[in-house]
């Protein structure tokens, strides 16, 4: 697509992902077609006729529904169609908190070089207000160290952790033991710091086989809670893998080179955007129950 046409579906478009034969349908906020639906074939090009994309075909879209009466134009959440209704609006755990994740591969030469392997892929982590809460240590002392709720190591380990393809499923390792630890670094009126450390492996793979990789991680984080808002104010989490890939049909490793990969996590949520649900909770029928399930 054109920079010009990429400008203009963000101005005036909303875009919807949807299952089912052809694509490029224009509907409006009621479900009524304004362009119908193409078949899946050669686009011809940026202005192709069987371009979804094409600037003309968009064009003439749009002015078909700017011509449309007001009231064809806009919907209350009650007019939506019903295979929209609670898809429209991302519902994230009330008072919960969201990470923003960024996954990155990469390999690495035998002098010391580092390569793309994977491109750059967001997600979203959600964890419910009880869970958060039971980060927070309720008498802090400086020193104390102590494993926290199995939720986030299993949460990352089974749903976030890919880094040969993306979409592929997880299973985290009883061996070596996943271990996640949270030291309390300094106290105050206003803050308590938090260091976090730990390790665990994961295996990917397609459902149900084969296998694409074995991965190592090594995590580290920096959280600070603020006592006085009762939140967390900074919630920094890395995630550093050694990627042993066994499919070699999928992003393989150049020879003489070894496979790594990185989680990032953030505080996030301030965007509708960054309100999506994790692709975890939504994929490989986990659902709610298995995304916020803790444990194996």
């Amino acid at each position: 697509m054109a920079d010009a046409t990429v400008e203009l579906i963000n101005k005036e478009f909303v875009p919807l992902a949807s299952n089912g034969w052809g694509f490029g349908e224009v509907l409006t906020a009621r479900g009524e077609v304004v362009a119908p639906r193409l078949e899946s074939g050669e686009t011809g090009g940026p202005n192709g006729a069987n371009n979804p994309f094409a600037p003309k075909r968009l064009q003439a879209a749009l002015n078909k529904f700017k011509q449309l009466p007001a009231e064809k134009r806009t919907a209350s959440v009650e007019e939506l169609p019903s295979s929209w209704k609670g898809k429209a609006l991302p519902n994230p755990p009330a008072e919960g908190i969201i990470l923003k994740q960024i996954r990155r591969g990469f390999h690495r030469d035998a002098e010391g070089g580092t390569h793309r392997m994977l491109p750059v892929h967001v997600d979203f982590l959600w964890m419910t207000k009880a869970e958060w809460q039971s980060l927070v240590p309720k008498q802090p002392r400086v020193g104390d160290s102590t494993a926290i709720p199995e939720f986030l190591l299993t949460r990352i380990g089974n749903h976030h952790a890919q880094m040969v393809s993306p979409a592929s499923c997880l299973r985290i390792s009883a061996v070596p033991k996943p271990t996640l630890t949270l030291t309390v670094e300094d106290t105050s009126p206003d803050q308590i710091r938090l260091r976090l450390q730990g390790s665990f492996q994961v295996t990917e793979f397609e459902f149900p086989t084969p296998t694409n990789g074995i991965i190592d991680y090594q995590v580290f984080g920096c959280l600070h809670y603020d006592v006085k808002k009762k939140t967390f104010s900074r919630f920094d989490l890395a995630a550093l893998g050694d990627v042993a890939i066994v499919r070699k049909d999928i992003t393989p490793v150049p020879k003489g080179r070894t496979g790594h990969g990185g989680l990032l996590f953030e505080l996030s949520g301030a965007t509708p955007w960054e309100r999506t649900p994790p692709y975890g909770r939504v994929s490989a029928g986990s659902g709610e129950a298995g995304y916020f399930k803790a444990g194996k």
